[in-house]
């Protein structure tokens, strides 16, 4: 823009003409004022001026950037220098420019995107370079930790195929094996009718197991219960069976109002119960489990605590840190719990282990009642 009038509009918007009566001092409070990282170079690619978000973002102070080069204050920066010796030659603005690297009072790597435009003289010969600089740090690691989540989750759904795979082996597969070998000896004709009867009440059996087996590997993977009458309704029926097939003792204490939770807290509330268990029934060396699950004024919670030999303390560290990637079920817990805004909380000394999942459920009845049951160890065809 030339010196003299300013115009009430133009391309630039609408404004006064005595908007711009300090030109000097507008541009101070702008360039102090943005959130953004600003600086003005000289033609030897030296600091003449930076603001407030630029000292903040490399961590040096105003002092120490004037004068000097950009290696001899960020050092090695990949992408800067570069392309401010290409505005200086070109004369050109440069924009978008990626930026990564260490800087010399900054622990972690940092990354920024910049735009570079030459000032010139009079006779359009570059005299500076203004720069603007956003600090895209905090993107990329949230960009990272997304990609790390992703390969997480894809190691959860392996991990739960290899699970499920072993589980029709082990059962199902064994049960077919057994009736394809009946069926070859019913084929043959030099069978009494009393052993042809018997090999036929053995197939039926077998049938019958295979049924109530897909049943519960069925229901296990989605019971409908929860669909069709919510998380306590299909966690009694899931203790049930876990203390069936386990021979841990379960008590069962559930607030007496807890009602219909949001679907997808359910299902939450459902997979880390079902995580947990397994956890215990692997690992723990439990002869009891105190299962809870209150509901609060804003929030539900859900506690597991076995009387086992507990967690080695190196291995709890990991468990207990959010960036771990040891422990594929913990991890599953973790981020379902996540996706919800809410926390896993894992406690453990020589004598229990205590395992707690809060989520957020806004508007929750503010009561105390419960209800007790105790699950007692019995023959059944539920899987643990």
């Amino acid at each position: 823009m030339q010196n003299g009038a300013i115009p009430s509009s133009s391309h630039w918007g609408l404004f006064a003409s005595e908007a711009f009566s300090d030109a000097e001092q507008l541009l101070a409070a702008f360039f102090n004022a943005s959130t953004v990282g600003l600086c003005i170079f000289d033609s030897q690619l030296r600091f003449q001026a930076v603001n407030n978000a630029l000292v903040a973002m490399d961590g040096l102070s105003a002092e120490a950037h004037r004068g000097k080069t950009v290696l001899e204050t960020l050092g090695n920066v990949t992408g800067l220098e570069l392309a401010l010796q290409r505005v200086l030659l070109t004369g050109e603005p440069v924009l978008d420019v990626q930026i990564s690297g260490h800087l010399p009072n900054r622990a972690e790597v940092v990354h920024w995107i910049g735009n570079y435009f030459p000032i010139t003289d009079c006779l359009r010969s570059v005299k500076q370079i203004g720069a603007v600089l956003v600090d895209t740090t905090k993107q990329k690691k949230l960009e990272e930790s997304l990609h790390k989540l992703s390969s997480r989750l894809l190691e959860i759904r392996d991990d739960e195929q290899r699970r499920i795979a072993r589980e029709l082996h082990d059962s199902l597969g064994q049960y077919h094996v057994r009736l394809k070998l009946i069926l070859d000896i019913l084929r043959g004709n030099d069978l009494e009718a009393d052993d042809r009867a018997a090999l036929l009440a053995e197939s039926m059996q077998i049938l019958d197991r295979c049924i109530s087996e897909t049943r519960t590997i069925s229901y296990l993977l989605h019971p409908p219960l929860l669909d069709e009458a919510g998380f306590v309704s299909a966690a009694r029926w899931y203790l049930d069976g876990f203390a069936q097939r386990s021979g841990i003792r379960v008590n069962l204490d559930l607030s007496a109002d807890l009602g219909r939770l949001p679907q997808r807290v359910e299902m939450a509330l459902f997979r880390v119960l079902q995580e947990a268990l397994t956890n215990v029934h692997r690992h723990a060396h439990a002869s009891a489990v105190d299962i809870s699950l209150e509901r609060n004024i804003d929030c539900v919670a859900l506690q597991v605590r076995d009387n086992g030999h507990g967690i080695a303390p190196e291995q709890l560290q990991r468990l207990q840190e959010s960036s771990s990637t040891g422990g594929v079920g913990v991890a599953g817990m973790r981020e379902r719990l996540h996706e919800l805004s809410g926390v896993l909380d894992i406690r453990s000394d020589d004598s229990c282990t205590v395992v707690r999942g809060i989520i957020p459920v806004p508007c929750a009845k503010n009561k105390s009642t419960r209800v007790r049951q105790r699950k007692t160890p019995r023959k059944s065809a539920h899987a643990a």
